[in-house]
């Protein structure tokens, strides 16, 4: 015979908060396994269609075009007919191969000439601790410049005011970093490593736009450079979409010209020749060109001047030394094409008739007029 105890009220709560507690229990272990579920199914869909989509655009059309030979970079517009840069980047060699991030990203097209009175100021060799003030003469009248940029050892502290030059709405370019000629002008694979350096730190400093034009350290036609690294320099250059300015009114300030008072009469005495790009240095030692520069811009607003920054949009043909180099390599050259006026004076050298650069020589004389 078996005899039943009688439960307490106690030992009942116990068993029910022992069967309560069993039962969120398995609720939370069901909850979680549901979730772990649906987690991993959702992971193995989002796979699948992503695998699919990538699948698709790799048999596309588009993506087909862009593993081929011609490389086209987006200037942000794409309804903008003719202006996708061009650039054979596969299958290169030597130093074509090298730097394959280090190409313009717009195609510049058509340039055009220098409007009527236009000066460009343009500064060597910045940034430096004239910086600054500077910038303070320029902010004063409104006026916005060129800087073609320099690394030299000298500068590590400056480097940052590169980031003031672009927020203050002037032009940052390339100049070089090391300002070394012999070094830089040993070879085309030296020129590109000099160039590289400079243009990553423009680049990073200004967020991405340092321009696609540059100034060789002592000019283009610099005897310290070979004929042919002359050339192929240029030639490789342009084919990755930059090419440069040299100028035609020289302050002087680098040699010869000491004294402000000299620096500002050689620029006042360019501008009335018709001088439109000016050559100016940034250094840390020069200030006197600082000095003359509010000078130089009030002289030109007073007498009808416009001072201007460049954009990559001016005729280089009118500021270069190296035309019978630079020019010809024009002729296959997708990316670039002179003005009107200096496409039928340079029809020579680009291989033109007489017959096919009429039309230019009618156009440039009618914008001619029109300027005058």
């Amino acid at each position: 015979m078996f005899c039943h105890r009688r439960m307490s009220a106690q030992d009942r709560r116990k068993r029910i908060h022992k069967r309560h507690v069993l039962i969120i229990a398995a609720c939370i272990l069901l909850t979680v396994a549901v979730i772990g579920g649906t987690y991993c199914i959702t992971t193995i869909l989002l796979q699948r269609t992503k695998s699919a989509h990538t699948a698709h655009i790799a048999s596309s059309p588009t993506n087909q075009k862009s593993t081929s030979n011609l490389f086209t970079a987006s200037t942000g517009d794409p309804t903008e007919e003719g202006a996708a840069f061009e650039v054979r980047k596969i299958n290169l060699t030597g130093y074509k191969a090298r730097f394959p991030n280090l190409y313009a990203r717009e195609k510049v097209g058509q340039w055009k000439n220098v409007g009527n009175k236009t000066v460009y100021l343009t500064f060597d060799d910045g940034p430096s601790a004239l910086t600054p003030k500077l910038l303070d003469v320029l902010k004063k009248y409104h006026v916005k410049a060129t800087f073609f940029l320099t690394n030299q050892p000298g500068q590590k502290n400056d480097i940052h005011y590169i980031r003031d030059i672009y927020e203050a709405g002037s032009t940052c370019a390339v100049h070089s970093a090391c300002h070394n000629y012999k070094k830089i002008y040993a070879s085309v694979d030296a020129f590109l490593d000099d160039f590289n350096e400079m243009h990553q730190i423009i680049q990073q400093q200004t967020d991405g736009h340092c321009a696609p034009f540059y100034r060789f350290p002592g000019g283009s036609n610099n005897p310290r450079m070979s004929a042919s690294i002359h050339k192929a320099i240029i030639q490789e250059m342009m084919r990755r979409g930059f090419f440069f300015y040299d100028w035609d009114v020289d302050s002087k300030d680098a040699m010869g010209a000491a004294s402000g008072r000299a620096i500002y009469d050689n620029v006042i005495r360019g501008m009335q020749r018709g001088g439109g790009v000016v050559l100016m240095h940034n250094a840390g030692t020069k200030k006197a060109t600082l000095s003359e520069v509010g000078n130089i811009i009030q002289y030109g607003i007073k007498n009808g001047y416009t001072f201007k920054a460049m954009d990559g949009t001016l005729d280089p043909s009118m500021y270069s030394f190296s035309n019978q180099t630079f020019i010809p390599l024009l002729k296959n050259n997708p990316n670039f094409k002179l003005s009107d006026k200096h496409e039928a004076r340079f029809a020579s050298l680009l291989g033109l008739s007489p017959a096919s650069s009429f039309t230019s020589r009618v156009s440039s004389a009618s914008s001619d007029r029109k300027n005058n």
